[in-house]
């Protein structure tokens, strides 16, 4: 009975290890002093294979993967499609050094950093319709795009699409074929999406359209795509859609990578565990940051938890929800130790009874000095009227602590100008969810929240919200 069991056990093994891709390969030009390259795949649970490679000094790799399914390998940001025990050796087009140009002259002592001299990459020994056919498709596109930029016309368009499918048919693998399919479909949409930024959709027929129902979110050809490619096929099907349907390609909603509407996207219409599991939750994130919480992103927070199979991005999404409503519309806000400009602690209780306006900023951040003179000059504005405090904390950390109190002389800055740079108060950050600046966070009158995503103070809403709370009082 051992003898059996241990038997069953050494041939499970085998088996698996049996299944391996090979891939071995050169660069034009490489040796050993050549700069390295990355490898990456993807399945259904994300990315399956992450590795750094290395040439050797005849400027030769090596890479062994085992796995038992059929396989997109992006090497070098090539996309090769690979079978689970085949052996494949590719010749990587040559890299050269490009110089920056100043005033149209190249100026040969700032080299950039390599850069492909040709886009071909080769395979040694068989034909390479099956292995490099998505690749042939993503540079076909590449290379219209490149030629024809705005003036690319709708026929021209048509015709690529038809290009790629007639290229597609020379292949006899049908797992191929369907992932190949789905690649020229999505450039089809994303060229097309291209086009409509520079011509009115008033000006394109309906069926311009009908490609929106051939892609499919849920085809597995999704699986294959690096998380970049995920995000730009959400937001351009989403966009597409739209558009479609009477909606201007301008709107936020359509321009936003965590709009609402491509969340309730992915939940309503997406049952790809990839798509679900990394996609959802990145947008979920994004708006997080951006937004901050709201009574959309509840009801859209627990319908994710529930489609989520990820046990750990699950836990990822509710601990965040957790963290982001404690400081959302209504709820009581943090209170905050922070030190001013001579080191003495200001707590957000010491502003008990009014109308609360923060400004999180930092010295080296441009959009918030674009926006810090509007918030003292309402701070100005403002400033015999009892009921209200304007409070300016800035993220600078404590090594740039005298660049910012240089910056408050600079600019007569002599109101409430806190430092939460140091470690001893960037409890405050954490508390508020200060993922990004300018950030601005109103607090009435009773210690509680009106917007912990505020507008910019440039933005009349600002003042109109400090209006409407001295009159609530």
């Amino acid at each position: 009975m051992k003898t059996k069991l241990f038997s069953t056990v050494f041939f499970s093994i085998f088996t698996v290890s049996a299944f391996a891709a090979t891939i071995t390969g050169s660069r034009v030009g490489a040796n050993e002093k050549s700069s390295g390259f990355f490898v990456e795949a993807f399945s259904a649970k994300g990315r399956v294979l992450f590795k750094s490679l290395k040439f050797d000094q005849n400027g030769k790799f090596t890479l062994n993967f085992a796995t038992n399914e059929a396989l997109v390998y992006w090497i070098d940001n090539f996309p090769v499609y690979v079978l689970p025990n085949q052996k494949l050796d590719i010749v990587l087009p040559a890299r050269q050094s490009a110089a920056f140009v100043i005033g149209g002259s190249a100026d040969q002592t700032a080299a950039k950093p390599t850069m492909l001299a040709e886009t071909n990459i080769k395979v040694n020994g068989k034909s390479e319709i099956d292995n490099l056919l998505i690749n042939e498709i993503q540079v076909a596109w590449a290379d219209l795009i490149k030629e024809k930029k705005a003036a690319l016309s709708i026929k021209e368009i048509d015709q690529q699409y038809a290009n790629g499918a007639k290229l597609i048919s020379k292949s006899k693998n049908p797992g191929l074929v369907s992932t190949a399919n789905f690649y020229n479909e999505m450039r089809y949409m994303e060229v097309k999406l291209q086009y409509l930024r520079s011509h009115q959709p008033t000006n394109v027929d309906k069926s311009f359209f009908n490609i929106i129902d051939e892609i499919s979110l849920n085809n597995p050809a999704v699986n294959s795509l690096k998380s970049i490619g995920l995000r730009s096929l959400v937001s351009g099907y989403y966009t597409f859609l739209k558009v479609s349907q009477g909606a201007d390609i301008k709107e936020d909603d359509l321009i936003d990578n965590g709009s609402v509407g491509k969340m309730e996207l992915l939940l309503q219409k997406v049952s790809n565990e990839r798509l679900i599991n990394e996609q959802l939750s990145q947008n979920i994130i994004y708006h997080l940051s951006i937004s901050g919480w709201d009574t959309r992103m509840d009801k859209i927070m627990v319908a994710a938890m529930e489609k989520t199979t990820d046990s750990e991005v699950r836990k990822n999404l509710n601990d965040l929800r957790e963290k982001y409503s404690k400081v959302s519309k209504s709820a009581v806000a943090p209170d905050f130790s922070i030190p001013d400009a001579i080191g003495k602690m200001v707590n957000l209780s010491d502003f008990k009874g009014k109308v609360v306006a923060i400004d999180v900023w930092a010295t080296w951040c441009i959009p918030c000095m674009h926006s810090l003179p509007y918030f003292l000059k309402l701070r100005d504005k403002y400033k015999h009227n009892p009921n209200v405090v304007f409070v300016s904390i800035s993220t600078d950390n404590s090594k740039s602590k005298d660049k910012w109190l240089t910056f408050l002389k600079s600019k007569d800055m002599n109101g409430v100008e806190l430092h939460a740079g140091d470690e001893k108060s960037s409890a405050f950050e954490k508390a508020y969810n200060i993922t990004g600046i300018p950030r601005y966070v109103l607090i009435d009158q009773e210690g509680k929240i009106i917007e912990d995503h505020a507008p910019q103070a440039s933005e009349p809403e600002f003042e109109k919200l400090i209006e409407t709370a001295l009159k609530s009082k």
